[in-house]
């Protein structure tokens, strides 16, 4: 299973709107940039990631990385897409990997389940 383009953030102006009108937080070891937007467009939910090339020199190493949290976010982003859709809202997600290591698939897996479900609170505590 893949991650289609249609759920992957592109293009420099949704980047950019992104990342000055969004609010982030911090889970180690992720940053994560939040915007939302009252919308019928699909999908409702779109993410972006980012490895800084500072940090791992090789292209793949930040692959590995990128690769890790598309597959952690892609298992676990159901039910943050279906509350989203029922009430016609978006949200654009940026993670920004900040560790110095490659953290195993497991430890990654359960950072993003905690980065979900804040989400999803932050998503409630809107309506």
């Amino acid at each position: 299973m893949r991650l289609p383009k249609s759920e992957r953030l592109h293009g420099h102006n949704t980047i950019e709107q992104l990342f000055s009108r969004g609010k982030s937080f911090y889970v180690y070891p992720f940053k994560v940039v939040v915007f939302q937007e009252v919308t019928n467009d699909n999908p409702p939910l779109r993410m972006l990631i980012s490895v800084s090339r500072r940090r791992f020199k090789k292209a793949p190493d930040r692959n590995r990385i990128k690769r890790l949290c598309r597959e952690a976010w892609r298992m676990q982003k159901s039910e943050l897409i279906e509350k989203l859709s029922q009430n016609n809202k978006r949200k654009d997600v940026a993670l920004i990997y900040t560790a110095g290591s490659i953290l195993p698939f497991t430890e990654i897996s359960q950072k993003i389940k905690v980065i979900l479900l804040r989400l999803m609170d932050g998503y409630e505590d809107h309506n």
